[in-house]
């Protein structure tokens, strides 16, 4: 069978996303400078897994809602909006809300995504699960699938940032030795998410945030469920975030580091084309890494993904777009610019999970048929609304309305950078 081009070719039928990520309990505040009395304050459910799920679900939604063609005004609401009329709040004009058998004055619907993270149990009080159902039960169409170890704790960190935005943080009470994460993340999630979709038919997409590089917290046995055969059968579309933490002083991946990443990469196409022909089927990957990570692990030619000589004999496509921190994304072809924040000063409230939010996102829309732009303007925009909350943004309808808004604004500045360079 010939190599896919495109997701087209790929995803027919019914779509669930399954976000495979970590649970953190974060304690924001410097501990340096943080009061004893408000140590427990400002303490909530993190790690990257959460608004991962989150992201995913608010893509969906505002590719539901807003964005998809049926959701576009006509000719004759267009004039109407251009001339005053009520017919639509938005600033752009072009976008309402599809109101079929929907009550606007509600929530908006739960989205067919799944998240899997692992917790340990002995540091799992009621406050930090009711927490995380908080964020996501009026969210996703399932509870949290939490694969719980009493043999380990939930790593715990404080968390902070300085005054150039950047990220601080510092494991509490040996959070990432083997009775936390570095044992915790070694736990198998493939029967849990086999589990989940047994009474599922249709496509599987399988987002997973993973430890990366050469020493890798749970010894990268977190992607092990990238190597189970049956799960790799069930699945149509892999998404990988990987995470490697660059130098503290320089910011810069290590060369050996960005080797693991990209042997890790190597390794899932594999696994993903031995599935591919036991089923006679095709299958996308998407590689979602920061900036630091890309430079390590894929910017000279030689180590191009893209570049394989052998993948024209695979029946995968294999993707990947870059987050860029402030400066936005880019892939291969278009550099994708971030969109404007609503905050007081412009700035984030905290960029906390961003990143993750971004990579999900974009791994959604593109497995569900969006442009390489269209996933990526909505990606920027939920990325970017996330930053302007203290935590994750409320599920309301206002807010898919805010991350709707600031995808057109993206994609119209792509769309300006275009036309410049073309003049």
């Amino acid at each position: 069978k010939a190599a896919v081009d495109s997701p087209a070719d790929i995803l027919t039928g019914e779509k669930r996303v399954v976000i495979v990520g970590k649970i953190i309990i974060d304690k924001y505040g410097d501990p340096s400078i943080t009061e004893e009395s408000d140590k427990d304050e400002g303490i909530t459910v993190g790690g990257g897994g959460p608004q991962a799920a989150w992201a995913s679900a608010a893509a969906l939604a505002v590719r539901e809602y807003y964005l998809l063609p049926t959701n576009l005004l006509d000719t004759k609401d267009k004039e109407h909006s251009e001339t005053g009329s009520e017919s639509t709040k938005s600033n752009y004009p072009f976008m309402r809300r599809r109101k079929q058998n929907i009550d606007t004055s509600d929530i908006p619907p739960k989205q067919p995504v799944t998240f899997v993270a692992p917790i340990g149990t002995k540091n799992w009080p009621e406050s930090s699960q009711a927490a995380l159902d908080e964020i996501l039960l009026s969210v996703l169409d399932n509870p949290p699938l939490l694969v719980r170890s009493d043999e380990h704790i939930t790593p715990t960190i404080n968390i902070w940032h300085d005054e150039n935005e950047l990220v601080h943080w510092m494991p509490v009470d040996g959070s990432f030795g083997e009775e936390g994460a570095n044992g915790l993340w070694k736990v198998p999630t493939a029967p849990s998410i086999l589990q989940s979709i047994s009474d599922f038919s249709g496509d599987v997409i399988l987002h997973c945030i993973l430890e990366s590089g050469c020493k890798p917290t749970g010894e990268g046995l977190d992607a092990s469920m990238l190597f189970d055969p049956v799960l790799m059968e069930r699945t149509t579309v892999v998404g990988i975030e990987p995470i490697v933490f660059p130098d503290e002083e320089s910011g810069v991946v290590s060369e050996e580091n960005g080797k693991a990443v990209l042997d890790l990469i190597h390794i899932v196409e594999a696994a993903m084309n031995s599935s591919c022909e036991e089923r006679n089927s095709n299958k996308l990957l998407i590689i979602t890494p920061d900036r630091p990570c890309y430079d390590a692990a894929f910017l000279h030619p030689s180590q191009s993904i893209k570049r394989s000589s052998d993948m024209q004999q695979k029946q995968i496509l294999t993707e990947m777009v870059t987050r860029n921190g402030a400066n936005g994304s880019f892939t291969e072809d278009a550099a994708i610019p971030c969109a404007s924040l609503r905050t007081a000063d412009g700035t984030p409230v905290n960029p906390t999970g961003a990143g993750n939010a971004y990579s999900a996102a974009f791994v959604t829309c593109r497995a569900h048929g969006d442009t390489v732009l269209d996933a990526a303007a909505l990606a920027t925009a939920v990325g970017a609304v996330v930053c302007e909350y203290d935590h994750l943004p409320p599920w309301s309808w206002e807010v898919l309305e805010r991350i709707a808004e600031a995808a057109c604004e993206v994609k119209q500045r792509v769309r300006g950078n275009i036309i410049a360079c073309k003049l």
